[in-house]
């Protein structure tokens, strides 16, 4: 592209050069002028010559301002009515040229990027492996005891606390999910990813937390909150439905919808419509907020984690600056880093032993007690382990700056 439009100097003066060619009797000289034209604009003040059977002898050129006139005014209008009309078309052959030489080149590019990424994993695993090893650990116990648990909830009749049970196990089972998805993200160096799937991983404990501690009613209306979401995303999708180029819900299916909603607000009443309506009652706020969640299941000292996670999921100022995984670095990441593991990877054996000790120990017998001490213990060792990886990281940083 950038080549074609510094030639279009050089072709309005070869024009030029053509027109008074011709008027010397000189025919279609097209290639005289092109050469001739391009000797001009590079000003070395060398002699032109220029070897044809066709031609022969000197050839007189006088270029006076009218000329020059006539250049710019060509120019002049190229760029107004010409460019903005062909720039698209250049620039779609030359997207497609361009394509076709990434496609062709793009086999070997790949194999070369799969090799960097082996070696990256793998030396990440070499000074990371010990606290991400405790973590796996811990997710498959906790894995294991909601197992355990669960299928000990499936043999029960249904009684007082049945709903109560089942929406805690899938809360945890959802944990168990998102701190798998963390440690795929650490093992792969996004340590700031995640940091933002952490705050999912907080969100739910602090929502079992609550639960628990209400009991059997809160768990309904947080069943039954269902409706009210299931609304907002009715009104969210109708909105915008068109511009998407997608169908409308079914008139039957909206009605539904509303219909269910409707019976939640008249029966919870109208705080029941916010965010956190299901929580209202218990937490004696008419409009509750996560940070009143926060407070009501004692988790009130995460805040500043959990905005950091924030952070990493919107797009405000601060998460163009701050990157975990730059560790003391004022530069761009657009990728992978072996720094930053420690605070998601503590935070996650933390707040994942909350949620399974939530779940799991609500009527504990001996197997659950034993399951939750192993946790405790093995969520103590994780802190320290991550802790050690990242200050001789952070010494082995400081010797590369030093060197």
């Amino acid at each position: 592209m950038n080549h074609a439009v510094k030639d279009i100097p050089a072709i309005f003066l070869e024009n030029l050069i053509s027109k008074k060619l011709q008027k010397q009797g000189i025919a279609k000289p097209r290639d005289l002028s092109r050469k001739l034209a391009r000797h001009i604009l590079s000003r070395t003040g060398e002699p032109f010559r220029y070897n044809s059977r066709k031609y022969s002898g000197n050839i007189d050129l006088a270029f006076d301002e009218a000329d020059a006139d006539e250049i710019a005014r060509s120019f002049d209008r190229f760029q107004k009515e010409q460019l903005p009309k062909i720039l698209p078309e250049i620039a779609q052959h030359l997207s497609k040229t361009v394509l076709k030489d990434l496609k062709s080149r793009w086999p070997g590019e790949h194999v070369q990027q799969v090799e960097e990424l082996s070696g990256f994993r793998q030396r990440l695993e070499e000074r990371w492996g010990e606290p991400l090893g405790q973590l796996r650990m811990l997710l498959t116990l906790s894995r294991e005891w909601c197992e355990w648990v669960h299928s000990q909830n499936a043999s029960l009749k249904k009684g007082k606390k049945k709903q109560l049970r089942a929406i805690l196990i899938r809360l945890l089972v959802r944990g168990c999910q998102v701190t798998d998805e963390i440690i795929c993200l650490l093992e792969n160096g996004f340590a700031d990813g995640a940091m933002a799937r952490w705050r999912t991983l907080h969100e739910i404990s602090v929502v079992a937390a609550v639960i628990s501690q209400h009991g059997e009613d809160i768990a309904e209306r947080y069943v039954d909150h269902q409706a009210v979401e299931s609304k907002r995303a009715l009104e969210k999708y109708m909105a915008c439905y068109k511009d998407l180029g997608y169908k409308p819900l079914p008139a039957r299916e909206q009605t539904k919808i509303r219909k269910a909603h409707d019976k939640a607000i008249t029966k919870y009443g109208p705080e029941f419509k916010t965010d956190y309506g299901w929580a209202a009652l218990h937490l004696k706020n008419t409009r509750p907020s996560f940070a009143h969640l926060e407070k009501e299941a004692g988790r009130a000292e995460m805040r500043s984690y959990y905005q950091l996670g924030n952070d990493n999921i919107h797009a405000g100022i601060k998460s163009m600056y701050v990157r975990l995984g730059l560790m003391d670095y004022d530069g761009l990441l657009s990728g992978r880093s072996n720094g930053g593991l420690m605070e998601p990877g503590q935070n996650a054996a933390h707040t994942l032993t909350q949620l399974s000790a939530i779940v799991c120990l609500s009527e504990p017998i001996m197997d659950d007690l034993v399951a939750g001490d192993m946790m405790r213990m093995l969520r103590n060792e994780v802190p320290k382990s991550f802790y050690k990886a990242d200050r001789q990281l952070r010494r082995d940083d400081k010797k590369y700056r030093q060197a």
